[in-house]
């Protein structure tokens, strides 16, 4: 014998579908970029409150439409989504997606779907305009279970959580069509009813739920995003930090050989302190914690020539092996010259007939390497580099910038030889920074 579920059991079958299908629908919305774009938009544009109103008035007429085809009850949203359109976007924008989901059930004989359609908007755009936003995204259809701590806040902090107001308005609407749909008017209207009061309660919550479920959703994806936005933000911070470190330590050594000149050649010390002038512009007028490696180079030459004057003509040498290719390669701003600087203090300087700069630049697997070579004396002891840096300077600077901009891709390495020089070398990954390029 065949068994058929008997009206209450449909109506339970059907919300549990209903519930189901809001859920698929707003973790598929989730996944577009326009529509999160629009979503995480505190205050959006008359264009975009259109966009968000086009698309959400089809995908809710839709399911309406589906409905009146197939008689299938779970498709139709019309109240809880028009009013989260209202919640998230203002009376306007939902007062037009009443209208598109209500016209297809009033061209098909169901009258008031189109004044209640508007009226579900509208109600959802006043408690927007009246309310603070973060109640809105942290609405919950289990409020009650919460009455004694908004009840306490209420009270100490005299701050009314406009969730219950969101509730109350949800409850009252619902109240409101399934009064019309099974008392006053019922073929002018749709609204799932029955005399059982545990599937009367059902019907409720599951109203309730269909608003919640998007907002919890949609939630999550937004509180990620701010906590990703908030992590650049303390990734520039450091950024800014460890840049201020660099700046003081080059201009240090500088001025050190300017007052070396200062005595003997007072006319080197003019053409050093030009120079420096003109690094220190530079310095002034970066805003970029990014900047092509053409460019890095293009300061450590200026860098070089306030040290080659101090050398004297011709001891220190540098040479040149770069691939044009890495050339307009992004790389930290400041991240080579304390490579040079290191290679010139510790290598060249301890050599009273001078000595020789290597910087290489050549493209590695989905990296930009970069190394920076002299035939300095080399340093028996791994940790006599950063130790005499300091901490926090130079060296230690430099990997510490690599490893909060790349992670663990990038690190820098170096390779000592006693009496033979040292090799500092970089890969600098071909990963997306541009999140970080601004200042």
């Amino acid at each position: 014998m065949e068994k058929t579920l008997s009206p209450d059991q449909f109506v339970m079958v059907t919300i549990l579908v209903k519930l189901g299908v809001m859920a698929s629908i707003a973790s598929l919305l989730i996944r577009f970029g326009a529509f999160k774009r629009l979503l995480y938009k505190e205050e959006l544009s008359l264009k975009e409150k259109l966009s968000f109103a086009l698309l959400s008035g089809m995908l809710l007429s839709s399911g309406v439409i589906v409905r009146l085809l197939l008689n299938y009850g779970a498709a139709d949203l019309s109240l809880s989504g028009t009013l989260l359109v209202g919640l998230l976007t203002g009376p306007l924008t939902g007062a037009a997606v009443g209208l598109m989901v209500g016209a297809p059930a009033a061209f098909n004989g169901e009258l008031l779907a189109l004044p209640l359609g508007v009226l579900y908007g509208v109600s959802g755009g006043i408690v927007r305009e009246l309310c603070r936003k973060e109640d809105i995204w942290s609405f919950s259809p289990l409020i009650f279970l919460n009455l004694y701590r908004i009840g306490k806040t209420a009270i100490h902090d005299r701050i009314f959580d406009w969730q219950i107001a969101i509730f109350a308005v949800t409850v009252g609407l619902e109240s409101l069509r399934i009064f019309i749909g099974s008392e006053l008017a019922p073929d002018l209207v749709f609204a799932l009813s029955s005399q059982n009061p545990w599937v009367l309660l059902a019907i409720y919550i599951s109203t309730l739920a269909a608003l919640g479920i998007p907002l919890k959703i949609w939630n999550n994806a937004r509180l990620e995003k701010k906590l990703a936005e908030q992590e650049v933000l303390v990734i520039r911070a450091r950024l800014q930090a460890l840049s201020s470190q660099i700046n003081p330590h080059f201009l240090f050594n500088t001025l050190n050989s300017i007052a070396s000149a200062t005595r003997t050649d007072p006319e080197v010390a003019r053409h050093l302190i030009r120079k420096l002038s003109s690094i220190l512009r530079k310095l002034l007028q970066e805003q970029e914690h990014f900047i092509p490696l053409k460019e890095e180079l293009e300061f450590i030459d200026s860098y070089l020539d306030i040290e080659s004057v101090r050398f004297g003509p011709g001891k220190l040498v540098v040479e040149k092996q770069l691939d044009e290719a890495t050339l307009a390669t992004y790389v930290p701003s400041m991240i080579i010259q304390p490579l040079v600087e290191n290679a010139v203090k510790h290598g060249i300087s301890t050599r009273l007939e001078g000595g020789r700069i290597i910087i290489r630049a050549r493209r590695g697997l989905g990296s930009a390497v970069i190394e920076i070579e002299d035939n300095g004396t080399g340093m028996a002891d791994p940790s006599a580099a950063a130790a005499a840096e300091g901490p926090g300077i130079g060296l230690t600077n430099v990997g510490e910038r690599l490893k909060v901009i790349y992670g663990e891709q990038c690190k820098l390495e170096l390779t000592r030889e006693p009496n033979r020089g040292t090799v500092a070398r970089v890969e600098i990954p071909d990963i997306d920074i541009s999140y970080l390029r601004a200042s």
